[in-house]
This record gives C-alpha cells, sequence and structure tokens, in this order.
C-alpha cells in the first residue's frame, strides 16, 4: 500500500519503540513525516543520532517543525503539508504503536473494498506498552469469526453518536484515502463542526461516502498515560470531547441518522454531566450544553446553540 504515514509528535520519550514498530512493518509505509511539536524540538535533535538515522533510508524520513499551538493544530499542520503524494496517510500519535502486520493487513483491507477508510481494532496498554484490554466493540461485532466487515451510516451513526460512544477507537488505528484529506481539515459534518471529536467525526464522513472498512483484528495498542490530554477533565481537550457529542448529534439529526428523541437523549445525558461536574469551574461551557438541552424546539433554538458551540470551540465559521 502506497501510504504516508504522518506522526503529530510531541513525546520525545517514545521515539525509539515507534520507529522499530515502523521499521518491523511486513509491509513499509512509503514515507513517514514527522511534525515535531515539542517545546525544545526534541525529535529533531533525537532523529539525528546515529540510532535514529539508521532508519531514514527505510523509511524515507522526514522532520518539520510544529506549529506549537495545540495538539489538533499539529494534526492540520500535518495534513496541510501532505498533498495527497501517496494514495492513503495514516496520523500516527507518537506514543501508540502499530503491530507489525498493520499496513499490510491495512493494505489487504482497501484492495477488498473501495471504502474512504479502514478502521482496524486495537488493545489499550500501560504507559510501558503492557496490554491492560481491548477497545470494546458492539457483541454483532465481536463476536463473529469474520475478519472484515462493511459498515454503513445507519449502522455507525446510531451505535456510535446515539449512544455516545466511540467504540472505533482513534486516528492511530486507521488509514484513509488520500481525498480524505480535505474532510479530516474541514471538520464538519451537516454544517456542524465536531471539533473535540475529530477521530469519530473523521470516520462517520467516511462511512457517509463509502461503507467504513472494519478490520476485526487487533493491530497496535493505545498507550495510556497519567499525563494524557483525554484524561485531563480539566483539560481543554477533554470538555471538548465530550461536549461535541451534542453537536454530532445535531449533525446526525440533520441528515436522518439520529430521530429527534435520540438527539434530546444524547443532549440530556451529555448536559446533565456538564452541568454536574462543570458548572462551578466552566460557565461558558455549561452555557453551551443548557443550549443543547433546547435543541429540538425550533430553528431558533438550534441557531443560538451552534452560535454557542462555534464560539467555545473556536470553530471557523463556514457554510453549512
Amino acid at each position: 500500500m502506497d501510504i504516508t504515514v504522518l506522526v503529530p509528535a510531541y513525546k520525545s520519550q517514545y521515539l525509539p519503540e515507534l520507529l522499530r514498530a515502523l521499521q518491523s512493518q511486513t509491509l513499509p509505509p512509503a514515507r513517514v513525516v514527522f511534525s515535531d511539536d515539542s517545546p525544545d524540538q526534541a525529535f529533531q535533535r533525537a532523529l539525528a543520532t546515529p540510532e535514529a538515522r539508521a532508519a531514514w533510508p527505510a523509511l524515507h524520513l522526514e522532520v518539520i517543525p510544529g506549529p506549537r499551538n495545540g495538539a489538533w493544530a499539529n494534526f492540520r499542520h500535518l495534513l496541510q503539508h501532505y498533498k495527497g503524494e501517496t494514495a492513503f496517510f495514516h496520523l500516527q500519535l507518537d506514543d501508540d504503536i502499530p503491530y507489525p502486520q498493520f499496513y499490510e493487513r491495512h493494505a489487504q483491507a482497501h484492495a477488498l473494498a473501495q471504502g474512504q477508510a479502514a478502521v482496524s481494532r486495537r488493545w489499550t496498554a500501560l504507559e510501558s506498552g503492557e496490554p491492560t484490554g481491548s477497545l470494546p466493540v458492539p457483541e454483532s461485532i465481536h463476536g463473529q469469526l469474520q475478519r472484515l466487515f462493511a459498515l454503513g451510516p445507519d449502522v455507525l451513526f446510531p451505535s456510535t453518536v446515539a449512544a455516545s460512544n466511540n467504540w472505533l477507537g482513534e486516528f492511530s488505528n486507521a488509514t484513509f484515502r488520500a481525498g480524505m484529506r480535505e474532510e479530516l481539515l474541514s471538520t464538519r459534518l451537516a454544517g456542524v463542526s465536531f471539533t473535540g471529536l475529530e477521530d469519530i467525526g473523521a470516520f462517520l464522513v467516511a462511512c457517509r461516502q463509502a461503507p467504513l472498512i472494519y478490520i476485526n483484528e487487533h493491530l497496535g495498542y493505545f498507550r495510556t498515560s497519567p499525563g494524557q490530554n483525554t484524561s485531563l477533565t480539566t483539560g481543554r481537550i477533554f470538555k471538548l470531547g465530550l461536549l461535541a457529542w451534542v453537536a454530532l448529534a445535531l449533525a446526525s439529526h440533520r441528515l436522518g441518522y439520529l430521530d429527534a428523541g435520540q438527539m434530546a437523549a444524547v443532549a440530556q445525558r451529555i448536559g446533565g454531566t456538564v452541568l454536574q461536574h462543570y458548572r462551578a469551574v466552566d460557565p461558558a461551557m455549561c452555557g453551551v450544553a443548557e443550549l443543547g438541552l433546547r435543541l429540538g424546539q425550533g430553528p431558533e433554538a438550534e441557531a443560538d446553540y451552534l452560535a454557542a458551540w462555534h464560539a467555545y470551540s473556536g470553530a471557523l465559521e463556514m457554510p453549512a
């Protein structure tokens, strides 16, 4: 598979493990680009050592300076740097690990089906890399012996958005066709920004263009650590990820994949959680959640919610 691996790099302590994992691929990537977003350009120094330099020819490595403006800004920086030079791309987080057959299996999946994205299962692991469990998936998929599934929007929207459950995983366990680059840069669905849930949002966008290819094999692990952005409940990334479920519910309702009752249920579930835990610490966040509770009460309520959500998330103004 002709694929570019894009690494939003920040945690240089995991670099040796990631380089070994990439060099161990049974089907090597065409090129690997690191965007060094570390405060002191630690990746550029680490990749210049004799040990790391040995990986350059095999992986066709490239290192570019990151924007140093937050995690998603670094993702966007890489996507803007990649201009479709290869047929596929993979956003590989610097602390996650792809197993040796990751690209081989994804290539086989893309060869069998013309989906815009393929997603494989992954383990969760401690910081040391020791597996601790598997990302739970619906029993209808978990219990199947079949290795590949084609999943359309009628399955994915109810099983993810309606349940506020991203059982598909993250960018590290997904590969995309080059044409999805613009969709990932847009982060919009039915005119609604899904900032904070860029991964599941991208999967849902992809499945509307062609059924998403699901590889029912564990082909990597997602590393957990105490300082992880997604585990810091007071951090902006966590807050956006929580609120974005309501935004995705509205987008799903606009597209006809969720009915008004399902949209309201998501808004009630997320809104209740936000108001319970953030009322005293983030009034703006709670204001968005409260407006979400009014969704379904007419165009004015929807417009008020979208204005508040897009202002809170910092989404660029774009036409619906």
